[in-house]
C-alpha cells in the first residue's frame, strides 16, 4: 500500500529533491507529489523522477472558483484572518490579497478532490504566503510543518507569528534542524508544542560529495576551474559568504578585513549567485566595489551559478570560507566546504550545536572586530590550519554519511 504525500509550502528543489529523493530510495512505497516544485536556477538539475505529479490538476474552472468563494464565505479561518489584517494590521489591499490568494487556493483543491486520497499533508517553510492551503486539509488527516531556519530567524511581522502560531497548532508534527531552533520555536509560539516538534536534518545530497572525492586531488582540474573563474593561483583563496543575500553579511566582511597584516597573501571570492534579484544585485555590487577597491587586496565578483562538477571544483578551489550570516539553521554550504578541507570561520551566533557534535574543526567569532586578526593567525600558520582542516572530511562521514537522518523522516512521513 502507498504512503501518500502531498508537499506545500515552499517548493525549493535544493530542499526537496535530496530529502525525497532518499526517502523514495530508502522505501519505494511512498508516493510523492510536490505541485509547486520549482528549480532554484534555469541551469540547476531537474530531478523530478521522484515526484507523482502527472495527475494533479492546476487547471481551475470557472465553476469551481464559485464553488471555492462560496466554501471561503462559510469558513472562520477565512473571516478570522481578514479580521486581523483589515482590523489589527490596518491593511485593506492586503487582506484583498489574501481573498483573492485564499479562494485560489480552496479552488484548487476542489479541483483535486481536496486531496482526500493522500495520507500526509508536508508544508515546508513556516511563512504566511506558503500556508494558506493548511487550513484547508481535510480532517483526521497528518499535517507535519517544516522549519527550513530564515523562516524562524528572519520573519518576525504580526501576520506572520499569527498564521504560522495557528498553523503549528493545527500542526500534527513540527520539524527542525536543531535543539537550539526548537528552543526558538518553544519560546516564539508556546511551550506546550514541546511534544509535537522533531528535531531531523535534512539529507545531505550525497552527489556533490562523490564529486569532490573524484576532484579532492586533480590538481590540474583545479587549476583550470581557477583561471576560469578568476580565483587566484597563486594566493589563498577566501571566500565570503554562500550567496548573494545581504544577510551574509559581505559587507560587514569586508570592512571587518581592512585591518589584515597579511592582504597581499589573499584573493577574495564574493558569488552573488542566487538569493539576490537583479535589480537588487546591481546596487549592491556598486556598494561592494565601493568598500573592496580601498581595501587594496585582489578579489572577484561572481554571479555564476555553480552546478553539478563545477560546483564540487569550486568547494575545493577555495581555501577559507568566512560563513557569518545574520542567522542560519545548519548551512549545507558550510558542511561541503568543511569536507573540501577549508579553513572555516563562522559566528559563534549560530545554532550549530550539531557541527561540534560531529566533531568538526572550525573557528569562531563573537562579532566583526575579531576577524582580521582571525585571518592573520590563520595565514601566518596556513600549513598546521590545513592539516587541521584535513580532518574535517572523515568526521563528515562518519557522522552525516548515514540511513539514521532518512530513517527519521520515514518516521515522521508514515
Amino acid at each position: 500500500m502507498n504512503k501518500k504525500i502531498l508537499v506545500l509550502g515552499l517548493g525549493q528543489n535544493n530542499f526537496l529533491s535530496f530529502l525525497y529523493g532518499s526517502l523514495k530510495k530508502f522505501d519505494t512505497q511512498f508516493s510523492i507529489t510536490a505541485p509547486f516544485y520549482v528549480e532554484i536556477n534555469k541551469e540547476s538539475n531537474n530531478d523530478t523522477w521522484m515526484y507523482d505529479n502527472a495527475t494533479v490538476l492546476k487547471s481551475i474552472s470557472i465553476l469551481t472558483m464559485f464553488r471555492a468563494f462560496f466554501c471561503c464565505l462559510f469558513s472562520r479561518h477565512f473571516y478570522a484572518t481578514c479580521f486581523f489584517i483589515l482590523f489589527v494590521e490596518g491593511k485593506f489591499p492586503k487582506t484583498l490579497h489574501f481573498v483573492i490568494k485564499q479562494i485560489n487556493a480552496k479552488a484548487f483543491f476542489i479541483e483535486n478532490k481536496n486531496f482526500d486520497d493522500f495520507d500526509t499533508f508536508h508544508f515546508h517553510f513556516m511563512q504566511y504566503s506558503y500556508l494558506r492551503e493548511l487550513f484547508l486539509v481535510p480532517k483526521n488527516k497528518k499535517i507535519v510543518c517544516s522549519f527550513w531556519g530564515s523562516d524562524l530567524l528572519r520573519t518576525n511581522d504580526i501576520l506572520n507569528f499569527y498564521f504560522v502560531k495557528k498553523a503549528l497548532y493545527k500542526a500534527s508534527i513540527i520539524t527542525c534542524q536543531s535543539i537550539e531552533l526548537r528552543e526558538i520555536i518553544l519560546s516564539k509560539f508556546g511551550r506546550n508544542l514541546y511534544d509535537k516538534i522533531q528535531i531531523a536534518m535534512f539529507p545531505i545530497e550525497e552527489k556533490i560529495y562523490n564529486q569532490m572525492d573524484l576532484n579532492y586531488e586533480n590538481n590540474d582540474i583545479i587549476a583550470v576551474f581557477k583561471e576560469k573563474f578568476s580565483y587566484a593561483s597563486d594566493k589563498i583563496n577566501i571566500l565570503i559568504g554562500h550567496s548573494g543575500s545581504p544577510f551574509n553579511n559581505h559587507l560587514n566582511i569586508i570592512t571587518a578585513l581592512k585591518d589584515c597584516l597579511n592582504k597581499d597573501k589573499f584573493h577574495l571570492i564574493i558569488n552573488l549567485n542566487y538569493a539576490i534579484t537583479e535589480t537588487t544585485k546591481k546596487k549592491y555590487k556598486h556598494e561592494l566595489n565601493e568598500i573592496l577597491i580601498p581595501l587594496e587586496c585582489s578579489y572577484v565578483i561572481l554571479e555564476k551559478f555553480f552546478v553539478k562538477e563545477e560546483l564540487a571544483v569550486s568547494r575545493l578551489a577555495s581555501d577559507i570560507f568566512i560563513h557569518t550570516p545574520v542567522s542560519d539553521a545548519l548551512s549545507s554550504t558550510m558542511l561541503e566546504l568543511l569536507y573540501a578541507s577549508n579553513v572555516v570561520i563562522t559566528g559563534s551566533w549560530l545554532p550549530y550545536k550539531t557541527f561540534k557534535k560531529a566533531n568538526l574543526n572550525y573557528h569562531e567569532i563573537d562579532n566583526f572586530t575579531e576577524l582580521s586578526i582571525k585571518i592573520d593567525l590563520i595565514i601566518e600558520n596556513f600549513k598546521s590550519e590545513k592539516e587541521r582542516a584535513i580532518r574535517n572530511k572523515l568526521a563528515v562521514q562518519e557522522y552525516f554519511f548515514n540511513d539514521i537522518t532518512i530513517k527519521k523522516w520515514s518516521q515522521i512521513l508514515n
